[in-house]
């Protein structure tokens, strides 16, 4: 997608959390946009970045902020005004206490803001900001899945000790301890951690190809008290997994609480038990209809292009209450 005129390619520097970055960059690889993301870790990273952000026509960061760091900063110094902050999860907790500190950047606030889902577009909105939801997340979609195994299992994400709290960890055992013939597989946890749990809830590390966990699960339980939107959740509606969601997605289940969650998942068990429980196919339909890389690249690059090509900072169109 050339330049109007046919002049030389757009180009975007990518900048934020590493393994979105890319991803990102993977997914963008073959349009003919010029898509640069330099690591942090690379020993030229500071100067190629810099080279970089000075040529591009539009800078995108995978995590937003309200105050300005050395991303923006640099970027303010250079003269860009075209500049995207996606914000997806954490980040907008950060911000929360920056902005109880008084630190937040009227140039970093008149930038365009995009959030990963409409839960958190409304959050950024709270603190000020005007932000849109852009539906920027995708999965490949799993043209044959595994049949739901033999045996129910639920999987849950808890990436720290530390963090256990934020990721619903008291809600796990409580249901666990009530649920003693299902077996419950914990997954993230950090080299050398572990959580005490009772005999049906096995506990694991990190690990770095879900898809052999996922392939064993019957449901995928995500009890978070914040979130941006799990690509975990979209992997495992990928393989047609029944997914416990604290946020309301397509294809999810929205359970807020322990006792929600026990419920639907004693309604779940009994389908197994009948043979009654199928596929997720709500689940895989959304993903094929909204996550499908080939859709989120055109409409991506048809956002981006838009941008550059205004007048101004902010987008053309009017959506920015979208998903409100």
């Amino acid at each position: 997608m050339p330049q109007a005129g046919g002049s030389k390619p757009f180009r975007v520097v990518v900048h934020g959390l590493p393994h979105f970055c890319q991803k990102l960059s993977a997914l963008l690889r073959g349009s003919q946009w010029k898509i640069h993301y330099q690591s942090k870790h690379d020993p030229l990273g500071l100067a190629v970045l810099a080279r970089n952000l000075h040529r591009c026509d539009l800078a995108y960061t995978w995590g937003g902020r309200i105050s300005m760091g050395k991303f923006l900063s640099a970027a303010r110094c250079l003269g860009k005004k075209k500049v995207v902050m996606l914000w997806s999860g954490s980040d907008v907790l950060y911000a929360k206490q920056e902005l109880a500190w008084g630190k937040k950047s009227s140039w970093a606030a008149e930038r365009i803001h995009w959030a990963v889902s409409p839960w958190l577009a409304e959050e950024v909105r709270s603190m000020g900001l005007r932000c849109e939801y852009v539906q920027a997340s995708f999965v490949d979609p799993v043209q044959d899945p595994l049949p739901l195994p033999g045996k129910f299992s639920v999987l849950v994400y808890v990436p720290s000790k530390d963090k256990s709290q934020l990721y619903g960890w008291d809600q796990v055992l409580e249901v666990a301890c009530s649920l003693p013939s299902v077996t419950f597989t914990v997954v993230g946890l950090q080299r050398g951690e572990d959580l005490s749990a009772p005999q049906n809830v096995k506990v694991h590390g990190w690990i770095g190809n879900l898809t052999p966990f996922l392939e064993r699960t019957t449901v995928l339980w995500r009890p978070v008290q914040h979130d941006g939107l799990s690509f975990m959740v979209l992997e495992a509606l990928a393989q047609g997994r029944h997914v416990l969601y604290s946020h309301p997605l397509p294809g999810c289940i929205h359970v807020q609480g322990a006792t929600q969650a026990r419920a639907e998942l004693q309604r779940l068990l009994a389908l197994h038990e009948f043979r009654a429980l199928q596929l997720n196919s709500d689940g895989m339909q959304a993903i094929a209809c909204d996550y499908a890389p080939a859709k989120v690249q055109s409409e991506l690059l048809r956002r981006w292009e838009e941008i550059i090509l205004s007048s101004g900072p902010r987008p053309l169109n009017e959506l920015a209450v979208r998903g409100s």
